[in-house]
């Protein structure tokens, strides 16, 4: 699904200064982050993986402030009362699935350090929070197969399971806590 804030996002170059990089990554990691993130924004599946393979650990935990990231209009009124409306700086996986880029959002998942997965933005929402309330059903098998935690309640007080009503997108989460349950 891609969603009507890629074409606003594509066409919304990221500054130089949007980026948030630890402190304690190397010199010079801010231009393949830009790269990073403008390929994410151009749904360019082939810069993105290439850029995971030689740079896993500060792709996966940099973070952007996209000008112009907004949710899609389909579901900004929810959005805005289950996620809230400041989004924050994101990370390459929050905006990969913001963007509609499902693919790229998994190849971003499969290269993200355990600890990363429920990695948090804007009002305390996970990229499990967000893909649940855009119906990406696709991402939001992938994130609870990779372990992400369906117990978070954002900062307005809502876990994954009140932002959506769709049976199969409950179905999955319904599976994903069943077998988180199993595992204790």
């Amino acid at each position: 699904m891609i969603s009507s804030v890629s074409k606003i996002l594509s066409g919304t170059p990221i500054a130089n200064d949007s980026f948030i990089v630890d402190d304690d990554e190397p010199a010079g990691s801010e231009q393949f982050v830009q790269e990073f993130f403008t390929a994410i924004q151009e749904h360019d599946t082939e810069i993105v993986r290439r850029l995971l393979v030689e740079h896993r650990s500060p792709l996966t935990r940099a973070r952007c402030k996209a000008k112009g990231a907004c949710y899609p209009a389909e579901v900004e009124r929810d959005a805005f009362t289950l996620l809230g409306a400041f989004l924050g700086p994101l990370t390459g996986l929050h905006l990969a699935i913001l963007t509609g880029n499902d693919s790229i959002a998994k190849d971003i998942l499969d290269s993200t350090f355990d600890q990363d997965v429920d990695a948090k933005f804007g009002n305390g929402n996970t990229a499990l929070h967000l893909a649940v309330l855009l119906g990406a059903s696709i991402v939001v098998s992938a994130l609870i197969e990779r372990g992400a935690d369906i117990s978070i309640r954002n900062k307005r007080g809502y876990s994954v399971v009140d932002m959506s009503d769709n049976p199969a997108i409950l179905d999955l989460l319904k599976s994903g806590s069943e077998h988180e349950d199993s595992s204790f």
